[in-house]
């Protein structure tokens, strides 16, 4: 640190006196600028971040103030209908190939045929039907077909 210093102080001490001013005049200029710009520039960032809490702390009350609706408010899967939860679960399942037909069998209930269709695969899909949109089979009539591990199957699903 001290050899760094010596070395400044030569160099500055080689500068015409002309440029000596220039030099402390730019000092005076960045020292300025630390003690008034930055503290100006971290005020306006702690400015900024008390009003996000602020807004953070609003939202929150709100969302606490509802909470107790939105409890109590039935369930939104309820809304969609039984055949696009079908329609949309048979896709992520791998089954919407083997799926041949729905038709409606009663109230809230659907009536579903698969042909050709993995029993392991729909058996994966029963226990996502009943754990995520709460519908269960209600019947079901599964056939064995001449590939191991296939079936022919005509569901009805029911949600509870």
């Amino acid at each position: 640190m001290n050899v760094l210093l010596q070395r400044l102080e030569t160099a500055y001490a080689d500068l015409q006196p002309r440029e000596q001013v220039f030099v402390r005049v730019g000092a005076i200029l960045v020292a300025l600028l630390l003690v008034v710009v930055l503290p100006w520039q971290l005020h306006g960032r702690a400015q900024k971040a008390h009003a996000r809490v602020a807004a953070k702390q609003a939202d929150l009350a709100y969302l606490a103030s509802v909470a107790p609706v939105l409890a109590a408010a039935p369930a939104t899967q309820d809304a969609v209908p039984l055949v696009s939860v079908v329609d949309a679960t048979t896709r992520d399942a791998g089954l919407a190939g083997e799926l041949r037909g729905t038709e409606p069998s009663g109230s809230d209930s659907l009536r579903v045929r698969f042909e050709g269709a993995s029993f392991a695969q729909l058996t994966t899909w029963f226990v996502q039907l009943s754990q995520n949109y709460g519908v269960t089979v209600q019947q079901a009539t599964l056939e064995h077909t001449d590939s191991p591990g296939r079936v022919n199957a005509s569901i009805v699903l029911v949600r509870r």
